[in-house]
């Protein structure tokens, strides 16, 4: 897991990010959940306040983890957002994009609902499959990914002819 660094990863190409509408929609329930909060700790008291303060604290740090692309098509590697976790102790973290790098050539596939991406060789036991977020990418921009993935796996292929 590495943050975006443009001297090792080359220039981003494209961003892969959520649906807007999908964006929007959750941007709204969390706004929703955190009005409703306060209006509580409005009207029943001072413990609340604190309850109130974690919750919109939370649907803030949310929003802004939604507005985050979900990959990265860089010159040299493709970066695939990671999921934050708890288990991970350094918070500084927290407020970074973290992604996982993955060569171009060892690309195999995307599932059916868009939640795994396929790593590995074609061959028995050789595809690992890499849990990703982009089940809630709007349906062009999912066309667009493969238009770069194939794009980029072409440019590997004829770069590493000349090399030999």
């Amino acid at each position: 897991m590495d943050t975006f660094k443009e001297e090792v990863y080359g220039k981003i190409q494209w961003e892969c990010c959520r649906a807007k509408i999908y964006i929007v929609a959750m941007s709204l329930f969390y706004v929703l959940i955190c009005a409703t909060i306060i209006t509580y700790a409005m009207e029943y008291g001072n413990i609340l306040y604190v309850v109130a303060a974690c919750v919109f604290c939370f649907s803030v740090w949310r929003i802004n983890r939604l507005h985050t692309p979900v990959a990265l098509v860089c010159e040299k590697k493709l970066l695939v957002s990671v999921p934050w976790s708890f288990l991970n102790s350094d918070f500084d973290f927290s407020f970074k994009s973290l992604y996982m790098p993955i060569e171009y050539s060892e690309i195999t596939g995307v599932s059916n609902c868009w939640d795994h991406l396929y790593i590995g060789a074609r061959v028995a036991g050789g595809i690992v499959g890499l849990p990703v977020q982009m089940s809630c990418v709007s349906r062009k921009d999912k066309k667009k990914f493969k238009f770069w993935i194939s794009k980029k796996q072409e440019e590997n292929r004829h770069v590493s002819r000349l090399t030999f």
